[in-house]
């Protein structure tokens, strides 16, 4: 069975209301290679969370967060992976052997499709096996993707 270890990268790129952390920067609770100074005491947020690393078989150590350079989770939205990537190694998702993966997990022909969303330095892409959609700046509103009628890939906020 894994282990977080040494890892961190969920204290650093989880936004912890609770704490007032934002995204992106150290929870000061962490202490450097050691883990979280406060484990028992930890927000709700913290204990809720579910790296995909941790949870999904067939994922090497290569792909533990800390090594990868950003971590893997599925949020509370259904058919939706969420990449949070490290500011500091903001291409990292873009690596192999990630990004083949990345773009096999997207392929909405699936039996259980995945909306792929890679969240970096404040940008959302949205991940399709021909095509990134980059949407700019993280918005929060409800975003639609999929396939249009001549079977090209679109990804879009939708302002309600």
């Amino acid at each position: 069975m894994k282990s977080c270890g040494t890892c961190g990268m969920c204290c650093k790129l989880m936004a912890i209301p609770a704490l007032e952390k934002p995204a992106a920067s150290w929870c000061p609770k962490y202490v450097m290679k050691t883990g979280c100074g406060d484990y028992e005491g930890r927000p709700q947020a913290c204990r809720a969370f579910e790296c995909l690393y941790l949870t999904a078989e067939g994922l090497s150590d290569a792909w533990r967060p800390d090594k990868a350079k950003f971590m893997i989770w599925t949020g509370r939205e259904q058919g939706r992976l969420i990449i949070d990537v490290d500011p500091s190694a903001p291409m990292a998702w873009r690596q192999q052997p990630y990004y083949a993966q990345i773009k096999a997990w997207s392929d909405r022909r699936q039996p259980q499709p995945f909306e792929v969303a890679v969240r970096v330095n404040g940008k959302l892409t949205i991940v399709f096996p021909e095509a990134d959609i980059d949407l700019g700046a993280e918005q929060a509103l409800p975003i639609e993707s999929g396939y249009d009628t001549a079977n090209r890939p679109f990804a879009r906020y939708v302002r309600t």
